[in-house]
């Protein structure tokens, strides 16, 4: 993979994580979470009506049918984050009031205590909601725990110890779904979110650098290139500095347009993205011309690169309506050394390009 090529592959990478965490993926998590909750009270449903619990079987349909509502809403696109929250809410009201009709021993009270943590795994903007519901939550926990005695005189008692039991491995059961679905969706979001920024930070970095209509490096972000290169040279080794114009360049634009001159750049740049060596980077220098660097290069391999592009460019031939056309570039060629100046390379190929210009433009002049 050479340097030109590097941002291309990781917005490559990117895109492809982002169709891992796009919108619909997204619904799905929090359709699953809806979908587990509507089992849970289907369960809780069919329990509490064995035991003729007739208030929280009640509730426990509200809870489907509240949950059902949450589930068409997050189909259609509504804000999840405050989905869950409302999910949240309907955990502890249903705690508090099973707890409130059941006592202590059942223990639902714990899904008061394991409501905290699972709220403050909900990505959200708005960081004071899971204090203020953690709040609610703790208070409750304390207020039954106060309040309440262990053996409480509440309206449904339940005299045989294996249905306590089987009620609080239920509810332990739940509480650890509970907690593993939230940190499920916790995981999903956040990866969701760490490649956006990601991807936002390429957007900002390769718009900055990049030559819009090319997608080449820019003239800022090729003098930075260039001095990296320079940088890491060693000191007997040279790098490669090559100028290219596309001849008569003008002449295209004024006769079959501005649009036919971009595409034309285009093709051009695609070849220097194309065929520039491991390590080397190419850019729009300005209008038709093009600079090359290649770094612990030699100035046979410096032309040896831009006779592929004169090869590219003889083979091509471009159609505009029932018209036909090829175009040719004149390069220039010079090499530097850790030592020299950079604009002095780059004048050294300035000239050269403008001495084959002046010789007949189509070839590569690498000598003074």
């Amino acid at each position: 993979m050479n340097s030109q090529n590097d941002t291309y592959f990781l917005r490559e990478f990117v895109a492809s994580h982002k169709k891992l965490f796009d919108k619909s993926n997204e619904k799905f998590i929090y359709s699953f979470s809806n979908l587990a909750c509507i089992c849970t009270h289907m369960a809780y449903l069919l329990m509490f009506q064995v035991l003729h619990v007739k208030e929280l079987v009640i509730f426990n349909i509200f809870s489907v049918f509240f949950y059902f509502v949450l589930l068409i809403l997050v189909r259609l696109g509504k804000s999840s984050a405050a989905l869950l929250y409302l999910g949240d809410i309907e955990i502890i009201a249903h705690a508090a009031f099973a707890t409130h009709l059941l006592g202590w021993q059942p223990d639902f009270a714990m899904f008061f205590i394991l409501i905290i943590p699972a709220t403050f795994l909900t990505y959200t903007r708005k960081i004071y909601v899971p204090f203020i519901i953690s709040a609610v939550s703790l208070g409750l926990f304390l207020y039954y725990k106060i309040t309440m005695d262990y053996n409480a005189d509440v309206k449904y008692v339940f005299e045989d110890n294996d249905v306590i039991k089987a009620i609080q491995i239920t509810n332990a059961v739940i509480g650890v779904f509970v907690m593993l679905i939230a940190g499920v969706s916790n995981i999903f979001i956040r990866e969701y979110k760490e490649f956006q920024l990601v991807d936002q930070r390429e957007t900002f970095k390769e718009q900055a650098s990049k030559d819009p209509l090319t997608h080449l490096f820019n003239r800022r972000a090729m003098n930075e290139n260039i001095r990296s290169i320079r940088r890491d040279c060693s000191p007997r080794s040279q790098y490669i500095i090559g100028i290219g114009d596309i001849d008569n360049f003008k002449r295209i634009n004024d006769t079959y347009g501005h649009d036919v001159g971009d595409k034309v750049l285009v093709y051009v740049s695609n070849q220097f993205i194309n065929f520039i060596p491991d390590g080397g980077y190419a850019a729009r220098w300005g209008g038709e011309e093009f600079l090359f660097v290649i770094p612990n290069a030699s100035i046979e391999k410096g032309v040896a690169f831009t006779e592929q592009i004169h090869k590219m460019l003889r083979s091509h031939v471009f159609e505009i309506d029932d018209v036909e056309f090829g175009v040719t570039m004149t390069f220039g060629v010079s090499k530097g050394i850790p030592v020299d100046k950079i604009d002095n390379v780059i004048t050294t190929a300035d000239k050269r390009l403008y001495k084959g210009k002046n010789n007949g433009k189509n070839h590569t002049e690498y000598t003074d």
